[in-house]
């Protein structure tokens, strides 16, 4: 099992990915938010649909999230680490200007043996 240490970087990692324009995340996600007015919204990386449940379906966004995904699994092999040591990752965003293209990420990161990581990128 790999420490912890790693792992917390990870969901470190993750949360700052998709927080950057990188991401492609932006503005998508702070639109569909605004369109059906929440500031918030989840991502879980680890469900076979990682599409945020109550926004509207916008391939431009589902592809990102495929790319979000795939990016997770890089950061993984980068720390020489595998999927099966991850039960759990979940990234929350939450929008505070009134654009809805600022927003904080909250990575939830679980490991196999229960240990969970928070790690927020404001």
């Amino acid at each position: 099992m790999p420490s912890q240490k790693p792992l917390k970087g990870v969901a470190y990692d993750i949360a700052h990915h998709a927080q950057s324009g990188l991401s492609y995340l932006h503005p998508h996600m702070g639109e569909l938010c605004k369109e059906v007015g929440v500031t918030e919204a989840v991502i879980d990386l680890m469900a076979d649909n990682s599409y945020p449940k109550d926004l509207r379906v916008y391939k431009p966004l589902k592809l990102a999230i495929g790319a979000l995904k795939d990016k997770f699994h890089s950061i993984l092999i980068k720390r020489e680490m595998k999927l099966e040591f991850v039960n759990v990752l979940k990234l929350k965003f939450v929008f505070y200007a009134g654009d809805n293209y600022l927003c904080t990420v909250e990575s939830i990161l679980v490991k196999a043996d229960g240990t969970k990581h928070i790690q927020t990128v404001q």
